[in-house]
C-alpha cells in the first residue's frame, strides 16, 4: 500500500479518499472525477447540511446531495420531493469511487430496506457540531520510506509542536547535529502522511530505520509529548517474540499451560510478584528443552511424572538451576489447579561448588596494559575494576557527582574509597576523550556510549564486555585477578576482604583459600 497522499510516485493514481465526498479508490487527483466536475460547476460556500467549506449547489454539498438522492431512492420518493437536509440525521453512507450506480439498484418501496437505512444500520451516525470524517477502511502496517519530507503536513500545529518538543530534548540531552537533523527529517515525513488525529504506530516508526533515522529518538518524542492518544504501541516486544517462537511447535494444552506460568512470572498474580526479564529469560532457557523434549510422548504437563523429572535433571548440565525452575513452574500450574500433583516434590539436587577463583598469568596482564595505552574507554575501566575491584553494573551506573578529582575520592553506594594516581589519569583522560567526541552530551554518568550520549541512561550491560573483545580476559576475570592480590598482599584475612570489598563471609572465605589452602577448615 502506498504511503499515503502526497507520498512521491511514479504513477500518479493512488489508493486514497476524495476529499470531498470521501469515496474510497484509485484516484488520479485528490478529488474524484465527478467532484471534480461538480466543483467546476459550482462555487464554494459553506453546506448547510454538513457545515464544510466546500463548492455547493443550492446551499448543500455533493456528499450530502447523493445521501439524500440515497434515502429518496429507498423510500420511492420522487426527485421532486427529496429532503436535501436528510444527512443532518442519518449520516452519510460511504462508498466507492466510480460505483455511485450501483448504490440504487435494489427493488423501490420495500419497507424493511427503508427502515434499515433510516435506522442508521450500515450507515455512519452523525453527531450534531461536529466534523465529517473519513473511517479507515483497512489498516495496513504502513511504509513510508518513500514518503517526501517536503510534503505539507496533514496536521501543521501537531508537527510545530513535535519539532518544537523535539528542540527542547535535544537542548537537554545534548543530541548532535546529524542526530537532530535526522529526528526533525523523520517528523516531517510522519506528518506528511498521517491524518489530524490520526495515532502513530510504532511499527511505522521503525520502518524509518533503514533511512538512518534514530527511531528510538523518535519514539521518546512522541511517548512523551503532551498529546493524548499520539503514539500507538503495536511493536511485540522481544520477550513476547522469544516465547511465541520457543512455544510454537508444542502441543496446544501443553502450550497454554506454559503461558499461563508465563504470565505469572512476566506480570505477577495475587500471591506473586512479576520477576525481572532476565529472570524471565533464564527460566525459560531452563524450561524450553524439558518442554520440547517432553511434548514428543503427551500432550500435558498432567503426564509428567517425577520419573520424567528425574531422567532429564540427570542429563541436564546444571540440574539444580532446571530444578529449581521446574518446580516453580508445577507450582503456578498446581495453584492455578491446571495439575493434580507436584512431581518436583519430593526431587533434590544439590547446587555445585562455586568455581575457585585463578589469577591471571602476567602475559595476560600485559597485554591488556598494552591495549589500555590507547584506548581511554579501556583504560578507565582496568582502573575502576583492576585496582577498586568494581562490578561492571557499579562501573554502568557511576555519575560524573561520584567522582571527586579534586580531593581524590570516589563516592561509592556505601563506601567513600581514595583515588590512586593511575585510576586518576585514567579518569582524567576519559573526560577529555568523553568531551571531544560528544561535546554536546548531557548525560550524567561518567562512562558514555554513542547510544547514550544522546540521552541520560548508562551504558548497555554488554558495553563493558565488548571493550574486552579482543583480549585474553574478561572482565570478571580482572576482577577476581585483583581481589586475590589483595588477598595475597593481607595474608589471606577474610575479614579484611570483607570490609574492602563488601563481600559476605562465604565469598571473602572463598577468596582466602586460594591464597591459604590451610584454611579450608574454616566455615562462614
Amino acid at each position: 500500500m502506498n504511503a499515503g497522499p502526497g507520498a512521491p510516485c511514479k504513477d500518479p493514481r493512488r489508493l486514497r479518499s476524495c476529499i470531498h465526498c470521501l469515496a474510497w479508490g484509485i484516484l488520479w487527483r485528490p478529488r474524484c472525477s465527478s467532484c471534480f466536475d461538480f466543483a467546476r460547476r459550482n462555487p464554494v460556500g459553506t453546506c448547510r447540511t454538513c457545515g464544510r467549506e466546500i463548492p455547493v449547489r443550492d446551499g448543500v454539498c455533493r456528499l450530502c446531495r447523493k445521501q439524500a438522492t440515497f434515502i429518496a431512492k429507498w423510500e420511492n420518493h420522487g426527485y421532486d420531493d427529496v429532503d436535501l437536509t436528510v444527512a443532518a440525521t442519518t449520516g452519510h453512507q460511504l462508498f466507492f469511487a466510480g460505483m455511485e450506480s450501483f448504490r440504487g439498484s435494489t427493488p423501490h418501496g420495500n419497507p424493511s430496506h427503508a427502515a434499515a437505512a433510516a435506522s442508521g444500520l450500515a450507515l455512519v451516525a452523525a453527531i450534531p457540531g461536529t466534523a465529517v470524517v473519513q473511517l479507515r477502511l483497512c489498516d495496513p502496517p504502513r511504509d513510508i520510506r518513500r514518503a517526501s519530507s517536503l510534503t505539507p503536513p496533514r496536521d501543521p500545529d501537531l508537527l510545530d509542536l513535535l519539532l518544537g518538543h523535539a528542540g527542547v530534548l535535544a537542548e537537554r540531552q545534548g543530541w548532535n547535529t546529524f542526530t537532530r537533523r535526522q529526528v526533525r527529517y523523520g517528523l516531517k515525513l510522519l506528518a506528511a502522511c498521517h491524518e489530524p488525529g490520526e495515532p502513530i504506530k510504532t511499527s511505522t516508526v521503525h520502518a524509518l530505520s533503514p533511512l538512518q533515522i534514530p527511531t528510538r529518538r523518535m519514539l521518546h518524542v512522541l511517548h512523551t509529548a503532551d498529546v493524548d492518544g499520539l503514539l500507538l504501541d503495536d511493536h511485540a516486544d522481544s520477550l513476547t517474540v522469544l516465547i511465541d517462537d520457543r512455544f510454537a511447535d508444542l502441543p496446544a494444552q501443553l502450550r497454554q499451560e506454559l503461558q499461563v506460568w508465563v504470565g505469572v512470572l512476566r506480570h505477577g498474580d495475587s500471591r506473586r510478584r512479576a520477576r525481572p526479564e532476565a529472570t524471565v529469560r533464564t527460566r525459560l532457557a531452563l524450561v524450553g528443552p524439558f518442554a520440547t523434549e517432553v511434548a514428543a510422548h503427551y500432550d500435558s504437563l498432567r503426564q509428567i511424572t517425577p520419573d520424567d523429572v528425574t531422567k532429564w535433571l540427570d542429563r541436564c548440565t546444571r540440574p539444580s538451576d532446571a530444578l529449581s525452575a521446574l518446580r516453580d513452574l508445577f507450582r503456578v500450574l498446581k495453584a492455578h489447579r491446571l495439575i493434580f500433583a507436584n512431581p518436583t516434590t519430593r526431587i533434590h539436587r544439590s547446587r555445585p561448588n562455586l568455581p575457585t577463583p585463578n589469577p591471571l598469568t602476567p602475559q595476560a596482564l600485559q597485554q591488556i596494559g598494552r591495549a589500555a595505552e590507547h584506548d581511554p574507554e579501556l583504560r578507565v575501566l582496568v582502573a575502576l575494576i583492576g585496582v577498586h575491584a568494581l562490578w561492571p553494573r557499579q562501573i554502568r551506573h557511576l555519575l560524573l557527582t561520584d567522582v571527586d578529582l579534586p580531593n581524590r575520592r570516589l563516592h561509592l553506594a556505601h563506601t567513600d574509597r581514595a583515588i590512586d594516581p593511575f585510576t586518576a589519569t585514567a579518569i582524567t583522560d576519559y573526560l577529555t576523550h568523553r568531551r571531544q567526541r560528544w561535546p554536546r552530551t548531557r548525560n550524567p554518568h561518567l562512562l558514555v556510549s554513542s547510544v547514550s550520549a544522546n540521552d541520560d541512561t548508562p551504558v548497555s550491560p554488554l558495553w563493558p564486555a565488548t571493550r574486552f573483545q579482543n583480549l585474553p580476559t574478561t572482565p570478571g576475570q580482572l576482577r577476581q585477578d585483583r581481589i586475590l592480590e589483595e588477598a595475597l598482599a593481607t595474608g589471606a584475612d577474610p575479614l579484611h576482604l570483607t570490609a574492602m570489598f563488601g563481600f559476605t563471609a562465604e565469598t571473602a572465605l572463598r577468596y582466602a583459600r586460594v591464597v591459604a589452602p590451610e584454611l579450608a577448615h574454616l566455615t562462614p
